[in-house]
């Protein structure tokens, strides 16, 4: 393969809140980016979202990219984001052995400044009204658990994410639609050097080394053809 050693890509790495990712939030800021630049910027995710900073790589990688820098964002600064997004490339240079791209990160100083400055700009501003309705906190629909026979947990943090997950967890949503099954995304459910890592309730079965290919076994409860996967307690 021969790569364009002048070719530069920057990915912006972000991670999502204790309550989700707004995905549609960091698409706004990349498109923002991207309209203000001629540079070639894109976005990956550290964990539960995709693309995955693994797939990212990969793609520059395809596209002959020569260099790619990358650029944690988070306010307040996160120290977690910082040192996962180090440690994933270091998987990612450890299972592509023969990968010729350089890839660099840059931590910035004055991102928390430029948000703090924002918010000062903000100080005297009236807001606007609150109309927002309590129903939710109520509301029958936040009050009753889905039917299910079976439930999936889905680990998705960032090693899980780097093995595969964000394919196997979109596999088994698609599986489980018309179901009986409920497929949900987590974080890091612990051991994800065994990942991707899903647990099956009731029984609370452990399975490991999983991939999309195994998802119809996993929402079915084909356990029988999951025997190698199965995760000792």
């Amino acid at each position: 393969m021969s790569v364009d050693s002048g070719s530069r890509r920057v990915i912006v790495v972000v991670r999502p809140t204790v309550s989700g990712l707004d995905e549609s939030a960091a698409r706004r800021l990349l498109d923002a980016v991207q309209a203000g630049t001629d540079v070639d910027v894109r976005v990956a995710y550290l964990d539960v979202a995709s693309p995955s900073l693994h797939e990212e790589l990969d793609r520059a990688r395809t596209d002959d990219v020569g260099k790619v820098v990358l650029i944690p964002v988070a306010v307040p600064r996160d120290r977690y984001l910082l040192t996962w997004t180090s440690k994933a490339v270091a998987n990612w240079r450890e299972t592509r052995i023969d990968a010729e791209l350089e890839v660099t990160l840059h931590e910035s100083e004055s991102l928390e400044g430029a948000v703090a400055g924002q918010v000062i700009d903000e100080l005297g501003s009236a807001g606007k009204p609150i109309t927002a309705s309590p129903a939710s906190y109520r509301s029958p629909a936040w009050s009753v658990i889905e039917p299910h026979e079976r439930h999936l947990l889905v680990c998705k943090g960032p090693r899980c994410m780097a093995y595969g997950a964000g394919p196997l967890h979109r596999a088994m949503s698609a599986a489980a639609k018309g179901t009986s099954a409920k497929v949900t995304g987590t974080g890091c459910l612990s051991p994800c050097n065994l990942g991707p890592l899903v647990i099956a309730n009731p029984g609370g079965t452990w399975f490991g080394h999983v991939d999309a290919g195994d998802a119809d076994a996993l929402v079915s409860g084909l356990e029988d053809q999951l025997v190698d996967h199965v995760l000792d307690r």
